[in-house]
């Protein structure tokens, strides 16, 4: 692979017949949420397509969106292990115990909630111990999307977005949105968002876009959307931030996915239509670009993107979907006996949350939710993007408009 500049416009060939693609759309912070459920603001300044239709992107940040402030959670942060087990305790022995003397006597006394009979703990068999549920958001606003949409669900209540759109599905914003790794405690995001972007420049979870058949930037009624994972790590600039330009090809080798959609962009926002949507979550490789790790996944059943192509040549918008309720703590359940003791995540009242408010996916013996709707926060920068060889058919973009095209082939998906 060869990538050089010529004529202003960067040049990128290489060898297998894969489509190449690069997005014409950067960077976009939680601040661009504001335009993702309204029609396309500033539209009229979007350039024209590409002349072949094809463009490719590459996620620098996945989030789960909160709406900043504490008014969401009145009642405060729900608690770590060590506060809940202070909480219980009356006022004279909290006090005791809070002295340093009585450090040791606390943390034995807190931790010892978190092992059950049998060699089991509240982690990695959270099903087997009884816990309180967790404080729940209480506001009525939350970043997502309508889901239901008419759908089998399960009755919950819904929420409207800050910018005024009604029937926001997200039970997971509901559940988790008071947990302190989401929420800091000053109201700001927490320290998931961080973690999220190390992921993804490490390499474990890179994901990439890839767009063809697009006639217009502002509506087109038909666009084919390539939504996967890369086993390609990107490069960063001397702040951490990734660079625009650069090359990456799809994979549908496990670990990885490759999700092939099919939408159309409505006053400059593209929408796709429901459908399954699996992403990698790979654990444990601190950074290594080998695929060792525990292996999660993003699923997000009835899944569709809600994306704006904004004039500054990014994406930017949501992802949402029913997850699998356990999935949700697929991470600390992994870590065991470590997540509850050391970080002091409580996974039982998390799971036991999570299954009170499910709101998708009914089990069709029981009819109980077995999923929750979720949102997360998508942004993606522009990128040459190679589809999976033999995937799909087309010439791929030049960097800049009237840039010659390296051309690729291939079958429909």
């Amino acid at each position: 692979m060869v990538t050089a500049f010529h004529g202003g416009a960067i040049r990128l060939r290489h060898k297998a017949a894969t489509v190449l693609a690069l997005g014409v759309f950067g960077i976009a912070s939680a601040a661009h949420l504001g335009a993702q459920d309204g029609a396309g603001e500033g539209s009229a300044r979007l350039p024209g397509p590409p002349a072949d239709g094809t463009m490719g992107f590459v996620v620098d940040q996945f989030y789960a969106p909160i709406v900043p402030g504490m008014d969401a959670c009145p009642e405060g942060l729900s608690p770590t292990m060590r506060e809940a087990y202070l909480e219980a305790r009356p006022p004279e022995e909290r006090t005791r115990l809070l002295r340093q003397e009585n450090e040791a006597e606390l943390k034995d006394r807190w931790q010892a909630e978190a092992f059950g009979p049998n060699g089991t703990n509240i982690c990695s068999q959270p099903d087997l111990f009884d816990r309180p549920l967790l404080r729940t958001v209480q506001s009525k606003v939350s970043w997502g999307l309508d889901l239901d949409g008419g759908a089998p669900s399960c009755t919950h209540e819904e929420f409207t977005s800050p910018s005024g759109e009604t029937g926001i599905d997200n039970q997971e914003y509901r559940a988790m949105g008071c947990l302190a790794q989401r929420r800091s405690r000053d109201g700001t995001e927490g320290e998931l968002v961080r973690g999220h972007r190390q992921f993804f420049a490490s390499g474990e979870w890179t994901q990439v876009l890839l767009l063809r058949g697009v006639d217009s930037l502002e509506n087109d009624p038909d666009v084919e959307v390539i939504y996967g994972n890369t086993p390609d790590r990107p490069a960063l600039d001397t702040k951490g931030h990734f660079l625009r330009g650069t090359s990456f090809t799809i994979s549908d080798v496990a670990p990885r996915n490759r999700n092939a959609l099919r939408g159309s962009i409505v006053d400059g926002v593209l929408i796709t239509r429901p459908a399954d949507i699996i992403l990698t979550q790979t654990w444990g490789q601190g950074g290594a670009r080998d695929i060792r790790g525990h292996r999660t996944k993003f699923t997000f059943r009835a899944g569709r993107l809600k994306l704006q192509f904004k004039p500054d040549g990014s994406l930017s918008g949501l992802i949402g979907g029913y997850r699998p309720v356990f999935e949700q703590i697929q991470s600390p359940a992994i870590g065991g006996l470590g997540a509850a003791v050391s970080a002091g995540i409580d996974c039982a009242s998390h799971l036991a949350t999570l299954k009170k408010l499910a709101d998708g996916i009914p089990d069709p013996k029981t009819g109980q939710c077995t999923a929750v709707s979720s949102a997360m926060q998508v942004n993606a920068i522009p990128a040459y993007v190679n589809d999976v060889a033999g995937a799909g058919a087309g010439a791929g973009a030049g960097a800049e408009a009237g840039a010659e095209a390296t051309s690729g082939q291939g079958m429909q998906p």
